[in-house]
């Protein structure tokens, strides 16, 4: 809801009104009007920017400099009390079909709630409830895994720095982002005890790893991200000459976004600890990654994280 009700009296010139909308940044203005009678001044309509853009769309200029307010407003507004719901504002716009209405407390208007702000509402709620989703099983992989905690948060900093520095639309970034940060969740179908070797896995065992792109596809397909976040999470092992998995894809069959995570997480894994290594170095993933550039890895890509290394642009925080 919006608490800055302009009010303006039905005399107004209507460009007068479009001028204080555009000034105050509203979509809607209340009109007052006196009962000639009475002298009681009261709310007698409404007008939105959606009415003003009808009259435009019917070629209706001659009227603009010359209309009062009250002349081109919509009258018997309908209201809705504070202490209604969200859904129950929607099902009442939906019913009258308006976008903008007034709201009430204790027979006072005390702001205007509009579809727009509805549609923010919803859009937070539902992107604070992917972050939980998304923070959630991003914790019980580590938990299975204590030797990669941390890994896929490091993993999506580093992914979305890369993305910034290639300056990929900033509406992918969130989607880059969530799916980093839970891009091993198939590893929760992949036994503990593989997880935690120590040793070299064996070709079965291997494979047996492999699967948890896979998995992770599985577990997040039915999630309704406003992203391919379950696409980017199963293509992350791709590789651009079709020796990765699980698909095996090539080059331009491979998500932008997979890329980016591919080169990530390669170098976060190469420059962290392991069961069954040491950690190599930020010099020896960067070498790794250069070494596979336009094999398996994007060019543009691999040059963006080297320069974000290279210039001091980006550095790995490890608890």
């Amino acid at each position: 809801m919006s608490a800055n009700v302009l009010c303006v009296d039905g005399l107004t010139p209507l460009l007068a009104v479009v001028g204080k909308m555009r000034l105050n940044n509203t979509g809607a203005v209340l009109v007052k009007e006196k009962n000639p009678n009475t002298g009681i001044v009261t709310i007698a309509g409404i007008f939105t920017e959606r009415d003003f853009l009808s009259m435009i769309n019917i070629g209706d200029y001659a009227k603009l400099g010359t209309v009062q307010i009250r002349d081109v407003m919509t009258r018997g507004i309908k209201s809705v009390d504070s202490m209604n719901t969200y859904s129950q504002v929607v099902e009442l716009m939906q019913k009258h079909n308006i976008r903008h209405m007034p709201v009430v407390e204790n027979n006072m208007i005390i702001g205007i709630v509009s579809l727009r702000n509805l549609l923010h509402h919803y859009y937070d709620n539902f992107e604070n409830l992917l972050k939980e989703t998304v923070a959630s099983l991003a914790s019980a992989v580590e938990k299975r895994d204590p030797y990669t905690a941390g890994h896929q948060q490091r993993v999506a900093q580093l992914a979305v720095a890369i993305a910034e520095a290639m300056d990929l639309d900033k509406k992918r970034i969130p989607g880059l982002s969530m799916a980093s940060i839970i891009h091993d969740v198939g590893k929760l179908y992949v036994p503990a005890e593989l997880l935690t070797k120590p040793g070299k896995l064996s070709d079965a065992e291997m494979n047996l790893m492999k699967e948890h792109a896979q998995k992770g596809y599985e577990i997040l397909k039915g999630i309704n991200f406003p992203w391919p976040v379950a696409d980017i999470v199963v293509q992350h092992h791709e590789r651009l000459d079709g020796t990765g998995y699980p698909e095996r894809l090539h080059k331009d069959e491979i998500l932008l976004e997979a890329k980016i995570l591919a080169v990530a997480d390669t170098v976060e894994a190469m420059a962290s600890h392991r069961p069954y290594r040491a950690a190599l170095g930020i010099e020896a993933a960067l070498g790794a990654i250069t070494q596979g550039k336009n094999v398996s890895y994007d060019p543009v890509v691999v040059d963006c994280c080297c320069s974000l290394f290279n210039k001091n642009k980006f550095k790995f925080t490890f608890d």
